[in-house]
């Protein structure tokens, strides 16, 4: 089969956008090492022009196009999973519990438009972003949640990577506190009301 080369080029791009890192968004290396050696989960904030820019990146990336409305749920589960590698776990949450409210079942190799397929655990990436902000109470939910959805069997999450969130999770079983998304979005104000 003779491929057109305009082709070649859209499919190669696609391809790129597809699978790239989002690296430049990552915190610097001076941010990393703020970040507590004996804890593999801290949070940044991303500033909203690097936020946008990411959303950006995932509406080209889901062949979606910006001005749209109502956004899918793949949308708002991959730039959950993009905010998640960038380190903002505050803004993943509410991606990720916006593709969940849309899309509660997880499965790997979820169909999302076209051809296009991803492994959709979004209650795993949960448990990380909530662990990322010291939520352990909601990072252990979500990880109850991964498990009985099969998620953490599905051998689709590296055990490595499994073990040692849970490992933090197990070490912080002793705190207490309430699961919910406002004590994401405003940790300092749930304290308050819970009396912390």
């Amino acid at each position: 089969m003779v491929f057109n080369p305009m082709l070649r080029v859209a499919l190669a791009t696609g391809t790129a956008l597809a699978f790239s890192v989002c690296a430049w968004a990552a915190p610097s290396p001076g941010e990393r090492a703020q970040e507590s050696s004996s804890n593999m989960y801290q949070s940044i904030s991303l500033q909203p022009t690097a936020a946008d820019a990411l959303r950006r990146k995932v509406l080209i990336q889901c062949g979606i196009d910006p001005n749209r409305y109502v956004l899918p749920w793949y949308f708002h589960f991959e730039y959950g999973r993009a905010l998640l590698e960038a380190g903002d776990a505050q803004r993943a949450i509410v991606e990720l519990s916006q593709s969940i409210e849309l899309k509660p079942e997880s499965q790997p190799r979820k169909r999302t438009y076209g051809m296009w397929y991803l492994d959709y655990l979004p209650y795993f990436q949960l448990a990380e972003a909530h662990a990322m902000l010291h939520n352990w109470p909601c990072a252990e939910n979500a990880m109850q949640l991964s498990r009985s959805m099969g998620e953490i069997n599905s051998g689709r999450i590296e055990s490595q990577r499994v073990r040692a969130l849970q490992k933090d999770i197990d070490s912080h079983s002793a705190d207490v506190g309430a699961c919910n998304l406002r004590d994401a979005l405003d940790p300092v104000a749930s304290q308050a009301w819970i009396g912390g």
